[in-house]
């Protein structure tokens, strides 16, 4: 083989060319000509540039910023190695650590007994569930949960919305069989989504899950068809008595306090009766003993006066008729002197 710049070289130059590229049956070996090592030595630059490019970007790649509502999990060869919080930091890049970020502070819903819908407006139907005096109800509720442990959400648990929603549908299902259908429907719904939120927190904490229930809020419980108008009948035939006992209530509220009062004023009017009567008979039993020394003084003109008195009392209240006797030829006598 002949290089171009060989033509430059005398006629030495070329024959010596000539020999080393018949082959090697030349006894000694020439030197490399210098263009060829310079190009030699350049490959050996470019490579060893490239790969301490390849080396810095790769060691660069491990800087990571983890956002103010987020969690890290860093993993050295599949351990957890570190949980770290907001900010700048620095793992060791792949394939000896790994990196998983989680939002901590975004609030996730599941729901129970039903999928939540696309739209807010859908109604859900819920799933059927037994209570206590074997009524059947459609149930449908929803939690709300945070990530409290972001390894222990990674790894302990597999698919985690669904390991929520089967443990709060157990939970659910096993409240509503200890209640009777009336307190279910009425007062019984703050109670439920308290134990539902508690039990379920409960099971998750044993499960190690790294989950926290915010809250649990019941969407819906209602009576199957079937058995709603009867229902609704014994519903409304325990108002109307809530309401009569309500009335009663008042009515007898009212009616006591009038009725005490109605009993002070006949025991005050009792009391001045009692006493005007005292009195009375006390100033008249002093008449009659004062009469009686009168009397004992002077009989006549004390029994006239009497008399006289009593008929001063009577005579005004009677009708008065004076019969003519025996066409007047027989005298009318009046005794007004005394009996």
């Amino acid at each position: 083989m002949i290089f171009a710049h060989d033509q430059d070289l005398g006629d030495d130059g070329r024959r010596e060319a000539e020999s080393a590229a018949r082959g090697p049956t030349h006894e000694t070996e020439r030197p490399l000509l210098p263009g060829i090592a310079s190009l030699r030595i350049g490959y050996r630059y470019w490579i060893f540039g490239f790969f301490g490019l390849f080396l810095g970007v790769h060691l660069a790649s491990g800087v990571y910023v983890v956002g103010a509502d987020e969690r890290a999990v860093v993993r050295r060869f599949g351990g957890v190695e570190a949980e770290v919080g907001p900010g700048m930091h620095y793992r060791l890049p792949w394939p000896i650590d790994r990196l998983d970020i989680i939002k901590t502070t975004s609030v996730m819903k599941v729901g129970v007994g039903f999928s939540l819908p696309a739209e807010e407006s859908a109604a859900p139907s819920g799933m059927e569930l037994l209570t206590g005096d074997t009524n059947i109800v459609n149930a449908a509720l929803v939690l709300q949960y945070v990530i409290r442990d972001p390894a222990a959400f990674l790894f302990q648990i597999e698919e985690p919305e669904a390991f929520v929603e089967a443990t709060a549908e157990g939970v659910l299902t096993e409240t509503l069989v200890g209640m009777p259908i009336d307190e279910v429907l009425t007062r019984g719904r703050v109670a439920i989504q308290e134990r539902v939120k508690a039990e379920t927190q409960e099971l998750l904490d044993r499960w190690n899950s790294g989950i926290r229930i915010v809250s649990a809020s019941i969407m819906t419980i209602t009576l199957d068809r079937s058995v709603v108008q009867a229902f609704q009948d014994v519903a409304n035939a325990m108002a109307d008595r809530e309401k009569v006992i309500n009335e009663a209530r008042a009515y007898a509220s009212n009616l006591i306090p009038k009725a005490r009062g109605e009993a002070r004023t006949l025991l005050s009017e009792a009391q001045a009766y009692k006493q005007q009567r005292v009195a009375d008979a006390v100033g008249e039993t002093s008449r009659f003993l004062a009469l009686r020394k009168e009397y004992e003084k002077m009989p006549d003109a004390t029994r006239t006066r009497l008399y006289l008195e009593a008929m001063e009392k009577i005579l005004p209240k009677l009708q008065l008729y004076i019969i003519d006797s025996d066409k007047g030829r027989v005298p009318l006598h009046l005794r007004v002197t005394g009996p």
